[in-house]
Protein backbone atom coordinates (compact mmCIF):
# COMPACT_ATOMS: atom_id res chain seq x y z
CA UNK A 1 0.00 0.00 0.00
CA UNK A 2 3.26 2.49 -0.05
CA UNK A 3 2.92 2.10 -3.98
CA UNK A 4 1.45 5.38 -5.19
CA UNK A 5 -2.28 5.35 -6.62
CA UNK A 6 -2.73 5.96 -10.19
CA UNK A 7 -5.50 7.67 -11.61
CA UNK A 8 -6.12 7.08 -15.22
CA UNK A 9 -8.67 9.52 -17.05
CA UNK A 10 -10.22 7.52 -20.10
CA UNK A 11 -12.88 9.64 -22.14
CA UNK A 12 -14.92 7.82 -24.46
CA UNK A 13 -17.63 8.90 -27.42
CA UNK A 14 -18.97 6.13 -29.74
CA UNK A 15 -16.11 4.37 -28.44
CA UNK A 16 -17.96 0.73 -28.88
CA UNK A 17 -15.35 -0.51 -31.67
CA UNK A 18 -12.12 0.29 -29.74
CA UNK A 19 -12.51 0.38 -26.64
CA UNK A 20 -12.39 -3.10 -24.56
CA UNK A 21 -8.87 -3.16 -26.30
CA UNK A 22 -8.23 0.18 -24.44
CA UNK A 23 -9.37 -1.19 -21.05
CA UNK A 24 -7.55 -4.69 -21.48
CA UNK A 25 -4.37 -2.68 -21.86
CA UNK A 26 -4.67 -0.60 -18.81
CA UNK A 27 -6.24 -3.70 -16.80
CA UNK A 28 -3.09 -5.90 -18.30
CA UNK A 29 -0.41 -3.06 -16.95
CA UNK A 30 1.87 -4.88 -14.35
CA UNK A 31 1.48 -1.85 -11.88
CA UNK A 32 -1.58 -3.09 -10.40
CA UNK A 33 -2.12 -0.11 -7.63
CA UNK A 34 -4.42 2.39 -9.96
CA UNK A 35 -8.07 3.15 -10.37
CA UNK A 36 -9.48 4.02 -14.41
CA UNK A 37 -12.17 6.21 -14.60
CA UNK A 38 -14.02 6.35 -17.43
CA UNK A 39 -16.32 9.27 -18.35
CA UNK A 40 -18.88 8.61 -21.71
CA UNK A 41 -19.63 11.93 -23.07
CA UNK A 42 -23.16 11.17 -24.85
CA UNK A 43 -22.41 8.30 -26.87
CA UNK A 44 -25.48 6.58 -28.71
CA UNK A 45 -24.17 3.21 -29.31
CA UNK A 46 -23.44 0.66 -26.88
CA UNK A 47 -20.08 2.17 -25.09
CA UNK A 48 -21.68 2.71 -21.59
CA UNK A 49 -23.02 -0.87 -21.74
CA UNK A 50 -19.22 -1.95 -22.18
CA UNK A 51 -17.71 -0.11 -19.52
CA UNK A 52 -20.44 -1.14 -17.04
CA UNK A 53 -19.21 -4.78 -17.88
CA UNK A 54 -15.89 -3.79 -16.33
CA UNK A 55 -16.99 -1.97 -13.89
CA UNK A 56 -18.56 -5.54 -12.84
CA UNK A 57 -15.52 -7.20 -13.58
CA UNK A 58 -12.93 -5.35 -11.50
CA UNK A 59 -13.68 -2.53 -8.41
CA UNK A 60 -11.16 -0.55 -10.47
CA UNK A 61 -12.86 0.48 -13.03
CA UNK A 62 -14.87 3.61 -12.28
CA UNK A 63 -17.66 4.73 -15.15
CA UNK A 64 -19.04 8.34 -15.62
CA UNK A 65 -21.97 9.26 -17.83
CA UNK A 66 -21.95 13.02 -18.77
CA UNK A 67 -25.54 14.83 -18.77
CA UNK A 68 -24.66 16.63 -21.93
CA UNK A 69 -21.99 16.82 -24.72
CA UNK A 70 -18.58 18.64 -22.80
CA UNK A 71 -16.29 17.38 -25.79
CA UNK A 72 -12.82 16.17 -24.84
CA UNK A 73 -11.33 19.02 -22.90
CA UNK A 74 -14.30 19.08 -20.57
CA UNK A 75 -14.70 15.21 -20.27
CA UNK A 76 -11.40 15.22 -19.28
CA UNK A 77 -11.43 18.11 -16.99
CA UNK A 78 -14.44 15.86 -15.12
CA UNK A 79 -12.37 12.96 -14.30
CA UNK A 80 -9.53 14.92 -13.29
CA UNK A 81 -12.21 16.77 -10.56
CA UNK A 82 -12.53 12.91 -9.97
CA UNK A 83 -9.42 11.56 -9.72
CA UNK A 84 -7.95 10.24 -6.00
CA UNK A 85 -4.39 9.45 -7.37
CA UNK A 86 -0.99 10.74 -6.82
CA UNK A 87 -0.74 10.70 -10.70
CA UNK A 88 -2.47 11.17 -13.52
CA UNK A 89 -2.40 9.40 -16.53
CA UNK A 90 -4.52 9.65 -19.37
CA UNK A 91 -5.29 6.57 -22.07
CA UNK A 92 -7.46 7.54 -25.45
CA UNK A 93 -10.45 5.14 -25.63
CA UNK A 94 -9.21 3.94 -29.06
CA UNK A 95 -5.18 3.78 -27.90
CA UNK A 96 -3.20 0.73 -26.49
CA UNK A 97 -1.16 0.49 -23.42
CA UNK A 98 1.93 -1.71 -23.50
CA UNK A 99 1.98 -3.75 -20.20
CA UNK A 100 4.99 -2.48 -18.57
CA UNK A 101 3.78 1.72 -19.47
CA UNK A 102 2.97 2.59 -16.06
CA UNK A 103 5.97 0.46 -14.42
CA UNK A 104 8.46 2.08 -16.47
CA UNK A 105 7.29 5.44 -16.29
CA UNK A 106 7.22 5.44 -12.40
CA UNK A 107 10.40 4.18 -11.93
CA UNK A 108 11.83 6.99 -15.00
CA UNK A 109 10.14 9.72 -12.66
CA UNK A 110 11.33 8.56 -9.65
CA UNK A 111 15.00 8.39 -11.02
CA UNK A 112 14.74 11.70 -12.62
CA UNK A 113 13.27 13.75 -10.16
CA UNK A 114 10.61 14.96 -12.52
CA UNK A 115 7.44 15.41 -12.65
CA UNK A 116 6.28 15.12 -15.95
CA UNK A 117 6.86 11.19 -17.97
CA UNK A 118 5.88 10.95 -21.87
CA UNK A 119 7.25 8.44 -24.39
CA UNK A 120 7.67 7.26 -27.28
CA UNK A 121 4.76 5.33 -29.45
CA UNK A 122 3.38 3.58 -32.52
CA UNK A 123 1.30 4.39 -35.33
CA UNK A 124 -1.38 2.09 -36.01
CA UNK A 125 -4.30 1.87 -38.33
CA UNK A 126 -7.79 1.84 -37.82
CA UNK A 127 -7.77 -2.48 -37.71
CA UNK A 128 -4.63 -2.39 -35.41
CA UNK A 129 -2.00 -2.65 -37.68
CA UNK A 130 1.30 -0.93 -37.54
CA UNK A 131 1.79 1.76 -40.10
CA UNK A 132 4.89 3.53 -40.81
CA UNK A 133 7.93 4.64 -38.25
CA UNK A 134 7.85 4.51 -34.70
CA UNK A 135 7.29 8.19 -33.51
CA UNK A 136 10.56 8.31 -30.98
CA UNK A 137 10.54 11.23 -28.81
CA UNK A 138 13.48 13.30 -27.14
CA UNK A 139 14.67 12.70 -23.41
CA UNK A 140 14.05 15.84 -22.63
CA UNK A 141 11.79 18.96 -23.57
CA UNK A 142 11.48 22.04 -22.24
CA UNK A 143 8.48 25.18 -23.52
CA UNK A 144 10.72 26.65 -26.19
CA UNK A 145 10.73 22.96 -27.87
CA UNK A 146 7.44 22.05 -27.32
CA UNK A 147 6.63 25.03 -29.54
CA UNK A 148 8.13 23.70 -32.40
CA UNK A 149 7.25 20.35 -32.36
CA UNK A 150 4.63 18.94 -29.41
CA UNK A 151 6.79 15.81 -28.83
CA UNK A 152 3.78 14.72 -25.73
CA UNK A 153 1.16 12.75 -27.04
CA UNK A 154 -2.05 12.10 -24.34
CA UNK A 155 -1.89 8.54 -23.78
CA UNK A 156 1.69 8.58 -22.72
CA UNK A 157 1.59 10.31 -20.28
CA UNK A 158 1.93 10.08 -16.75
CA UNK A 159 2.00 13.44 -14.31
CA UNK A 160 2.29 13.79 -10.67
CA UNK A 161 -0.63 15.33 -9.49
CA UNK A 162 0.59 18.07 -7.49
CA UNK A 163 2.59 19.22 -10.65
CA UNK A 164 -0.80 19.30 -12.53
CA UNK A 165 -1.91 21.51 -9.53
CA UNK A 166 -5.09 23.71 -10.85
CA UNK A 167 -4.04 23.21 -14.85
CA UNK A 168 -6.81 22.26 -16.84
CA UNK A 169 -7.46 21.85 -20.47
CA UNK A 170 -9.48 24.54 -22.42
CA UNK A 171 -12.20 23.58 -24.79
CA UNK A 172 -11.19 26.93 -26.81
CA UNK A 173 -8.72 25.73 -28.71
CA UNK A 174 -8.73 22.20 -30.56
CA UNK A 175 -5.69 20.44 -29.33
CA UNK A 176 -6.37 21.21 -25.73
CA UNK A 177 -4.06 19.02 -24.48
CA UNK A 178 -0.95 20.71 -26.26
CA UNK A 179 -2.11 24.01 -24.48
CA UNK A 180 -2.37 22.30 -21.52
CA UNK A 181 1.63 20.66 -21.95
CA UNK A 182 2.63 24.46 -22.48
CA UNK A 183 1.13 25.54 -19.74
CA UNK A 184 2.75 23.21 -17.32
CA UNK A 185 6.30 23.91 -19.04
CA UNK A 186 6.04 27.46 -19.31
CA UNK A 187 5.38 27.21 -15.44
CA UNK A 188 8.20 25.42 -14.86
CA UNK A 189 7.10 21.53 -14.67
CA UNK A 190 9.84 19.35 -15.75
CA UNK A 191 9.95 16.41 -18.29
CA UNK A 192 11.66 13.05 -19.11
CA UNK A 193 10.94 10.99 -22.11
CA UNK A 194 11.06 7.75 -22.24
CA UNK A 195 12.62 6.57 -26.16
CA UNK A 196 11.04 2.66 -25.29
CA UNK A 197 7.25 2.85 -27.35
CA UNK A 198 5.18 2.28 -24.60
CA UNK A 199 1.66 3.03 -25.95
CA UNK A 200 0.16 2.59 -29.37
CA UNK A 201 -2.07 5.62 -31.08
CA UNK A 202 -4.48 4.83 -33.25
CA UNK A 203 -5.18 6.91 -36.42
CA UNK A 204 -8.33 7.85 -37.71
CA UNK A 205 -9.26 9.12 -41.63
CA UNK A 206 -11.67 11.92 -39.78
CA UNK A 207 -9.44 12.54 -37.19
CA UNK A 208 -8.23 16.01 -35.54
CA UNK A 209 -4.47 15.23 -36.32
CA UNK A 210 -5.48 13.28 -39.31
CA UNK A 211 -6.32 16.70 -41.01
CA UNK A 212 -3.52 18.47 -41.81
CA UNK A 213 -4.80 21.96 -42.84
CA UNK A 214 -7.26 22.61 -39.42
CA UNK A 215 -3.67 21.14 -37.62
CA UNK A 216 -1.81 24.05 -38.68
CA UNK A 217 -4.74 26.74 -38.62
CA UNK A 218 -5.18 25.56 -35.15
CA UNK A 219 -1.07 25.80 -34.06
CA UNK A 220 -1.55 29.17 -35.57
CA UNK A 221 -3.83 29.87 -33.38
CA UNK A 222 -2.25 29.32 -30.33
CA UNK A 223 1.07 31.08 -30.98
CA UNK A 224 -0.86 34.06 -31.88
CA UNK A 225 -4.35 34.05 -29.77
CA UNK A 226 -3.29 32.26 -26.58
CA UNK A 227 0.47 32.44 -26.03
CA UNK A 228 0.35 35.83 -27.87
CA UNK A 229 3.93 35.21 -29.54
CA UNK A 230 5.26 38.31 -31.52
CA UNK A 231 4.83 37.69 -35.28
CA UNK A 232 8.20 36.93 -36.46
CA UNK A 233 8.83 34.34 -33.63
CA UNK A 234 5.34 32.75 -34.67
CA UNK A 235 6.39 32.58 -38.04
CA UNK A 236 9.40 30.74 -37.01
CA UNK A 237 7.87 28.34 -34.81
CA UNK A 238 5.45 27.66 -37.50
CA UNK A 239 7.70 26.84 -40.03
CA UNK A 240 9.80 23.74 -38.15
CA UNK A 241 7.00 22.81 -36.90
CA UNK A 242 5.65 22.58 -40.35
CA UNK A 243 8.66 20.77 -41.60
CA UNK A 244 8.59 17.89 -38.27
CA UNK A 245 4.84 17.57 -39.00
CA UNK A 246 5.54 16.94 -42.77
CA UNK A 247 7.94 14.45 -42.08
CA UNK A 248 6.18 12.68 -39.30
CA UNK A 249 3.21 12.17 -41.49
CA UNK A 250 5.25 10.64 -44.42
CA UNK A 251 6.62 8.46 -41.47
CA UNK A 252 3.35 7.61 -40.77
CA UNK A 253 1.97 6.87 -44.53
Amino acid sequence: MNEPLISVIMPSYNSESYIREAIDSALSQTYKRFELIVIDDCSDDSTPDIVREYCERDERVHFLANEKNLGAAGTRNRGLDEAKGDYIAFLDSDDIWHSDKLAKQLRLLSASGKSLCYSSYSLTAENGAKCGADYTVPSSTDFEHLLRENCISPSTVLISREALGAHRFLSEYMHEDYVLWLDLLRDGCACVGCAEVLADYRLHPGSKSANKLISASNRWKIYRKYLKLPLFKSLGCFSVYAVKAFRKYRKGR
